[in-house]
């Protein structure tokens, strides 16, 4: 995306009422194994479109993930601390925010996982995206989960789901066992003051009867009820 066009989307979310987006790159940084030089590269380019799409001096956000290691959290976890410093350094030099996500079916899938992980890298730069769904499909309950996550969340995912046959399944946000007035409810319980972000999963959006204002809407909808109600 070349300077002019960031100049225009840039103008559209100021024309628009919204604050500068918070950016979302899925690039799993602490794998084992994995090539940490086009990941690094991959992260400096995203933190530098956070930085040109900023407008309104809010905090810069980029949402990611850590990435599989094959084992067990205890054994793997001290090398995943020790290899998101250079992330998160590269984050610093573009004054972003990584929001690392918990992610069912990683390592790093639960929320004192995550406060671990944050609190053991001790940077400013290295916070959290509360993203319910991925302990909601553990069966973990919501107001333990918030209230560990945040203190250092910077930014959430909302979106429902549930184990099927040992597989995840994601839905819409409400259209499954997710209570979203319940949710509502704890949020502002536990202090968290972010704006709540509807995820759409790839298991949507990579259908090719995938509509995307429809779902938009199905999401807000869904959302505008129950906070209502909240």
């Amino acid at each position: 995306m070349g300077g002019d066009a960031r100049q225009r989307l840039r103008d559209a979310y100021r024309a628009a009422g919204f604050p500068a987006p918070v950016l979302m790159n899925l690039i799993g940084l602490c794998g084992r194994d994995e090539d940490t030089t086009a990941k690094q590269l991959n992260l400096a380019n995203t933190c530098k479109l956070a930085s040109d799409l900023d407008f309104d001096g809010g905090l810069r956000v980029v949402t990611t993930t850590l990435g599989r290691n094959g084992g067990d959290w205890d054994a793997c976890r001290d090398h995943v601390a020790e290899a998101l410093v250079p992330y998160a350094m590269i984050a610093e030099d573009h004054g972003v925010t990584l929001a690392i996500e918990a992610h069912v079916g990683q390592e790093l899938d639960s929320p004192e996982k995550a406060v671990w992980l944050v609190e053991r890298v001790g940077r400013a730069s290295v916070r959290l995206n509360f993203d319910h769904s991925h302990f909601h499909v553990l069966n973990m309950d919501l107001r333990h989960c918030a209230e560990l996550c945040t203190p250092y969340a910077v930014h959430t995912h909302i979106k429902d789901g549930a184990m099927v046959d040992g597989k995840v399944q994601f839905e819409l946000p409400g259209e499954g066992t997710l209570d979203l007035v319940d949710y509502f409810r704890v949020l502002a319980d536990v202090g968290l003051d972010l704006p709540i972000t509807a995820e759409v999963s790839g298991q949507f959006w990579k259908r090719d009867d995938f509509d995307p204002w429809a779902t938009a809407q199905r999401c807000y909808d869904l959302m505008s009820k129950a906070r209502a109600s909240a």
